[in-house]
């Protein structure tokens, strides 16, 4: 079972329960999340587990999971599910030919579910611009940066200040398969012209990638904007564990955009990371402490991700 290490003395009378019935509640609440940013190998980057591994070892702990990998499309990955509901993704780095469109449709052909398709990540001109490596050391713990000739041409939504055609054709592609957009790594001002023009294109499943991470810095201003087009605002768990973004911070944003407007994700799968399981755990603990209530927990970790990949719950 999981333990209420770091819960708050008094926490049950502040929610008006003891505190073993709001575990049990946070517990159901957790057992039946998709998590959708879940990092999986086998990877350039060390990983904690496989695909088959994170299903052995989550099966009944969370519903499911959408599964990332920065170099390579997951439909690739060898896998039984089972009941656990797997969502796969591809992430729009060089390594599978930037934006290319025809690696989500030839991912999303081989899916049951709709798969995320994120925007660049380790190759995005922003973030290499801001951490100078594809791998940050804090991804790894390792004393090294791994660099190379892409962190001088980055990847970048805008050509002479217009949306790239190839950029347009991933997002025909992601409304024609029915998947979810994700922003990735990109700057928050190409997040901003690029929801825009997928809302303007009818797509209606988009994430903004945890916003908050330093090498985004996201405006609030800009997050109301682009939830009243429809997207929802990611809140992860490694924004308080790897980059120290303090909980309070992350409550703060929550409330400026509404619960209703968040999901709530992991973003573990580093090889010192916990499970996912464990993590939602004690970050729902936290969030919790700094005034969430479980009604909001239920819209960000069950609600809200269910209705991305378009999976019912019954909320029994």
């Amino acid at each position: 079972m999981r333990t209420l290490d770091g819960l708050k003395i008094g926490l049950g009378s502040a929610l008006n329960g003891p505190v073993y019935i709001i575990y049990m509640q946070l517990e159901k609440l957790i057992s039946n999340t998709i998590d959708l940013h879940v990092h999986v190998g086998p990877e350039i980057i060390p990983r904690k587990f496989s695909v088959q591994e994170l299903i052995r070892e989550e099966g009944g702990k969370l519903a499911g999971a959408a599964i990332k990998n920065h170099f390579f499309a997951t439909t690739s990955m060898a896998r039984d599910s089972g009941d656990f509901i797997l969502i796969d993704s591809v992430v729009l780095n060089y390594y599978v030919g930037g934006f290319n469109s025809d690696i989500i449709r030839a991912a999303a052909e081989l899916s049951k579910y709709p798969i995320v398709v994120w925007f660049p990540t380790i190759n995005a001109k922003n973030f290499l611009s801001v951490t100078g490596c594809e791998i940050p050391i804090e991804w790894t713990k390792q004393e090294r940066k791994i660099k190379s000739d892409i962190c001088d041409r980055g990847l970048e939504i805008f050509a002479d200040g217009k949306i790239r055609a190839d950029v347009v054709g991933v997002l025909l592609a992601i409304k024609e398969t029915n998947s979810i957009l994700a922003t990735g790594h990109i700057s928050w001002r190409e997040s901003e012209r690029l929801v825009q023009t997928a809302a303007d294109l009818g797509i209606k499943r988009i994430i903004i990638t945890h916003p908050i991470y330093r090498p985004i810095g996201m405006p609030i201003n800009i997050q109301q904007k682009l939830i009243k087009m429809g997207a929802v605002i990611e809140h992860c768990v490694s924004m308080n564990t790897i980059d120290k973004i303090s909980i309070r911070e992350i409550v703060e944003q929550i409330k400026l955009v509404g619960a209703s407007n968040c999901i709530l994700t992991s973003d573990v799968g580093q090889s010192s990371s916990p499970y996912p399981s464990i993590t939602l755990d004690k970050f729902c603990h936290e969030l919790l402490c700094e005034g969430i209530s479980l009604k909001d927990l239920e819209m960000m970790l069950v609600n809200n991700p269910r209705r991305l990949v378009g999976v019912d719950w019954s909320g029994k």
